[in-house]
């Protein structure tokens, strides 16, 4: 067990201590260890006294070591920005989280990732929509992140596993806690089926309204696009947009019915200019041409290649290999027509494309 870890684990449970003041003690002190060991007076003079207070108090009554420790069999890890490991899209944030604590595995940093957020009480229209976006976008490598919570959250990170993609539930509570509690099946499969439980919060701590504005603001920062399934016009949804472009992301939205006020928050986000969701083949598209990818395979699958990320140029309709290699040079992706046609010939003996008259191709009725 690393002695620096465990200091940097007990002034991230410092009572009344957020990242900001969690910087400047660090920027004072120097490190945790030096934080930790500093007399009440030294800390005194960069803290308030209720704060400074509740800290000797804790001080007394808590042992890190042995929490740590505790903290570790339940096979949750702990990672602060001093980590090589810590996640580089959270390095970016203006205010990165100091810490982040993780169940089952960290986002790989090599694979593109779609935040799929949505209505809790969904419809089945945005049920659909979920399960064929965050699906299809899975199945093509793109690792799904989500808050867990009940409907179009919870539905796209279900589909994800079905497409036997990776997602990862950032809470608004301690990794260990299982919230909400309907979810526990989900909770259980995310960790299983290789992806993580993330939080910027320690374990133990409890759900509450006043935490869920900075595990939305994790959401947004560890996707390099946003997708909004489904939204009332006044929702939380809008707590995650409104992030996603303070970071620089981009936002797109699932169009609906005028009529279906569970479709107001999407349909207006497309008037203020996102970007439009019409099919996972489209956003796939747009991640490879943002993340400047000519390789969308699933990196966690070895024997994933090239080919995955031609499905996204095919119709259901036929299409010359022509055709399908100007449509991905609009994308900005470059391949010689015979590597094109080396993934297309994969595609067809693994059943996703046919083959027609000549050099035309489609996907087969099994695919998106």
């Amino acid at each position: 067990m690393e002695k620096e870890k465990v200091y940097g684990f007990w002034l991230h449970n410092l009572p009344g201590i957020g990242d900001r003041t969690i910087e400047k003690l660090l920027r004072h002190f120097g490190s945790a260890r030096e934080v930790f060991c500093a007399s009440n007076k030294e800390l005194g003079q960069l803290l308030k006294e209720k704060t400074l207070h509740q800290v000797v108090n804790f001080k007394k009554e808590f042992d890190p070591h042995k929490a740590y420790g505790q903290m570790e069999k339940k096979k949750i890890r702990f990672y602060t920005t001093d980590d090589e490991e810590y996640p580089s899209r959270l390095r970016e944030l203006i205010h990165p989280p100091y810490g982040i604590y993780c169940l089952g595995s960290l986002p790989e940093e090599s694979c593109p990732a779609v935040a799929v957020i949505g209505a809790r009480e969904c419809s089945e229209y945005g049920k659909y929509m979920a399960e064929a976006f965050a699906g299809g976008m899975a199945a093509a490598g793109i690792s799904i992140i989500s808050g867990m919570a009940r409907g179009i959250d919870g539905i796209g990170q279900e589909a994800a596993i079905k497409g036997e993609g990776r997602t990862y539930a950032v809470l608004g509570c301690g990794v260990d806690i299982c919230y909400p509690a309907s979810n526990k099946a989900l909770y259980r499969k995310i960790v299983e089926c290789g992806g993580g439980i993330l939080s910027v919060f320690p374990p133990g701590r409890e759900p509450v309204k006043q935490q869920f504005p900075e595990r939305n603001r994790i959401v947004a920062g560890l996707c390099d696009l946003l997708l909004v399934v489904e939204a009332r016009q006044k929702s939380g949804t809008w707590i995650t947009v409104d992030m996603a472009l303070e970071q620089g992301k981009h936002v797109y939205a699932v169009p609906g019915r005028l009529t279906d006020r569970l479709s107001d928050g999407c349909n207006l986000l497309l008037r203020q200019g996102a970007g439009i969701a019409l099919s996972p083949e489209d956003l796939v598209a747009e991640i490879m041409l943002l993340d400047n990818r000519k390789e969308i395979g699933n990196t966690h699958k070895k024997d994933k290649k090239e080919e995955e990320g031609l499905e996204c140029f095919l119709d259901y309709n036929p299409r010359s290999i022509e055709e399908i290699i100007r449509s991905m040079s609009q994308k900005g992706i470059e391949m010689k027509a015979e590597e094109v046609m080396d993934g297309l010939m994969t595609l067809c003996m693994e059943g996703r494309a046919k083959q027609f008259f000549g050099n035309y191709f489609a996907k087969t009725q099994n695919g998106f």
